[in-house]
Order: C-alpha cells, then sequence, then structure tokens
C-alpha cells in the first residue's frame, strides 16, 4: 500500500487545519462567548457522521444494504452505561470495550449471514433488522442487564483536560467523526475498496477475479459494527438515561440510511454531507416549533434527492461544486449578517445550496465551467457523465495498490477528466 498516493501531503494538511480549526473551537467559545449550544449542536453532528459513515462503509460500499444500525449503536450505549453506573468505571475506558462489543455482535452476525448466500439482498436487510429487534429484546427482558427499567447514567469520571461535560462530548465526538472518516477515505482509496465496489456490483463476478469476498466482508462489518458502538458508548453519558427504545428503535437505522442516501452512499464524504443537512434541518425545524413537520421535510429532501440527484449531493457536488457553494456562501452571509443565530444561517445557506444543485444544467454555464479538466467524473470528456452510475464510483482504475478514483471533494492533487 502506497500511503503517499492515499495521503497526498497537501490532503493530510488539509485534514490537520481542519481538525486543529475545530478543536479550538470550545477554547474560541470560551474567549468569546457565542452560545455554549453551538458545541452541543456541532457534537450531534459529529455523532451523526460517525454513525451514517460507519453504516456506509458497509452498506454503500459493498452493496449490503443493512438495517441493524441499532445492533451497534445500542450494544455500545449500554455497555458505557454498565460498566460505568455498576462498576464504576471511567469513561475513557468504556469507549474501547463497547467498539469490542459491537464489532463482536457484526463479527458473529456475519459468521451466520455470509455464509449463507440466500441471506443477501433485501433478505439481508430483513435479518439485520432481526438482530437488531432480537438483541434488544433479550436486554429488555434480562434483568441482569435491564429488564425493561431503564438505567440512569450518572457523571463519569474522565480526565479534566477534556474540561467540562460539554466540551468533552465535543472532542470526543469529533475524534470519532474524524477516526470514521478516515477509515471511510482510505478502505474507498485502497484495493481493499476496490474489492468491495466488486462485490457490490457483481459478487460472484468479484470471485471469479480473486476477491476474498467473505473475508472482505466480514472486515468491513466487523469495523462498521466497532465504529457504530464506540459512538453509541459516548453518546449514551449525552442521552443520561437509556432504555432498549433508546438503544434499539429504529430512528438511529433511519436516520443514517437518510443521511448517507441523501449525501451519497459511494463516496466517503457522501455520509458527511448528509449528516450535516439532515441534522441542521431538524435543529432548526424543532427550534422553530415545528418538529411533527420536520419528517415531512426530510421525506421531501429524501424524494428530491432520489429524483434529481444520481448518486446524491456529493456527486452532484464534484461534477458542478462552483455554483452550489456560491449558493451556500451567500445564504448563510446574508441571512448572518441579517442578525441570525450561525445555525440557522447555514441552514439557509444549506437552503441556497440545494436549490442551486436541483437546478437543470442547461439553465447554468456547461458543466465544463465548473470542473477541473473539463468534464465529468467518469464521463467521456462532454461533461455529461454518460456511462456512469453515479457519476462518482464508476472510473475507478487500479495502479498498483492503489484505487485511482476520478474526483474526491477533499483531494486537490487529483486529476480528473483527462
Amino acid at each position: 500500500m502506497n500511503l503517499r498516493r492515499i495521503f497526498p501531503p497537501r490532503v493530510v494538511a488539509v485534514w490537520l487545519v481542519i481538525y486543529v480549526a475545530l478543536l479550538l473551537l470550545p477554547t474560541v467559545q470560551g474567549i468569546t462567548g457565542f452560545p455554549l449550544y453551538n458545541l452541543i449542536f456541532l457534537y450531534l453532528v459529529f455523532f451523526w457522521i460517525t454513525q451514517a459513515t460507519s453504516w456506509n462503509i458497509l452498506s454503500g460500499y459493498s452493496g449490503y444494504f443493512s438495517f441493524g444500525q441499532a445492533a451497534f449503536y445500542g450494544g455500545g450505549m449500554y455497555t458505557t452505561t454498565i460498566l460505568g453506573s455498576r462498576y464504576d468505571w471511567d469513561l475513557l475506558p468504556t469507549l474501547p470495550v463497547a467498539a469490542l462489543v459491537g464489532a463482536g455482535i457484526a463479527f458473529l452476525t456475519g459468521l451466520l449471514v455470509f455464509r449463507l448466500r440466500k441471506l443477501s439482498g433485501e433478505i439481508f436487510a430483513l435479518f439485520t433488522l432481526a438482530v437488531a429487534l432480537g438483541i434488544g429484546a433479550l436486554v429488555q427482558n434480562w434483568r441482569v442487564l435491564d429488564g425493561g427499567r431503564g438505567i440512569v447514567l450518572g457523571q463519569l469520571d474522565y480526565p479534566d483536560l477534556l474540561g467540562d461535560t460539554t466540551e468533552m462530548l465535543y472532542y470526543l465526538g469529533l475524534t470519532l467523526a474524524v477516526i470514521a472518516l478516515l477509515a471511510a477515505y482510505v478502505v474507498q482509496r485502497s484495493r481493499f475498496g476496490a474489492g468491495l465496489f466488486a462485490i457490490r456490483d457483481d459478487e460472484k463476478v468479484a470471485e471469479a477475479i480473486g476477491v476474498p469476498t467473505f473475508r472482505y466482508k466480514m472486515l468491513i462489518f466487523t469495523v462498521s459494527g466497532a465504529l457504530a458502538a464506540a459512538s453509541g458508548g459516548l453518546h449514551a453519558v449525552q442521552v443520561g438515561f437509556i432504555s432498549t427504545d433508546v438503544g434499539f428503535g429504529l430512528r438511529v437505522a433511519v436516520f443514517v440510511i437518510l443521511m448517507s442516501v441523501v449525501g451519497g452512499r459511494r463516496h466517503w464524504f457522501g455520509p458527511l454531507l448528509g449528516a450535516v443537512l439532515i441534522q441542521t434541518v431538524t435543529d432548526r425545524m424543532a427550534g422553530a416549533g415545528y418538529a411533527e413537520a420536520n419528517q415531512i421535510v426530510l421525506a421531501a429532501v429524501l424524494i428530491a434527492a432520489t429524483l434529481f440527484l444520481r448518486g446524491g449531493i456529493s456527486a452532484r457536488l464534484v461534477e458542478r461544486p462552483l455554483p452550489p457553494v456560491l449558493g451556500f456562501v451567500l445564504g448563510f452571509v446574508g441571512t448572518f449578517v441579517a442578525g441570525y443565530p450561525a445555525i440557522t444561517a447555514a441552514a439557509w445557506g444549506m437552503a441556497v445550496g440545494l436549490v442551486v444543485l436541483f437546478v437543470p444544467d442547461r439553465f447554468l454555464p456547461q458543466r465544463r465551467s465548473w470542473t477541473r479538466g473539463g468534464s465529468a467524473p467518469g464521463g467521456d470528456g462532454d461533461g455529461s457523465g454518460a456511462g456512469t452510475d453515479d457519476g462518482i464510483e464508476d472510473g475507478h482504475r487500479i495502479e498498483g495498490d492503489e484505487v485511482i478514483e476520478p474526483s474526491d471533494p477533499a483531494s486537490p492533487t487529483k486529476e480528473t477528466g483527462r
């Protein structure tokens, strides 16, 4: 594996600058006094980024659509809660244990489901849902774990360096989100990722060309479960009262699917975009007193993205980045200058950017103007993207041990359309 090809210096610099800037945000908050709620909001964004990315590296990359996210998320929540409330563990040691529990659930599930070829497609989705519901029923009826009463999680000890509870959640949530995104980024750009994409396209053909399909699926399923469980363990601190409805309900599974589909299931950047958008919309709708209408708005976004944005927002953004980015900037700056809070301004900026994304190409300058090299990713040089499924994944090529993608919004060194 050529790490320099996967992590070009300029890409590493961009990742580090963003991470350090976000790490300094609580310090800036303490100096400037901007609303503390912004940190809570950002923690929730990081939480959903981690959950959606953990789901996507399995279901988006390999094509095995899972409804079992709650099995890992809930397992992580109960692990941290039980170790902290009953055995007086500090918070930090509970997180790797939660990750091991999630990885173990995924590994055991994979041993069964991936050995049986009949358990694929919609059967796999239903099987993973049954696993999540079954574990939830076990926890609810076994008094050693919960017994249906729920568990109150008090204040857990953690290093003073992490600040108060809000700052601690922010720092650890950010770190988990970065780990999840790095894992998705590395997988997508490696031979391992090429194998997963081959499985997604046609598993029998993948086996015929030498892809170790069982091993690849087991590995990515285990990693997915570990990330989801670690994030769930941390989120238990934010929730405070843990019950099977919270840990093993369908909300998390539905939301991670929604975020990944809207953002783009076939790219590491997609779940990030979907999580930021969906969490911002949800937060602003609740803040404005329209929480009941939130599901209608999210359903409309999902329908529109499915019909008009093949491959999700990330695919369209790679093909034509400048107009929606300018729309977001104008929407954000305009509403922020008008006196609206930063989160509300960001929501309006996203709304403007989305409207621009949905504008047909014929009403904008030729796509050649918006892409490096003059053609859409995966296209034949005319900017149409013809012959691709979502404008991103098709057109991968393998050089040595690496998968070279036609475009990547976080990689300024990559050439496209040449």
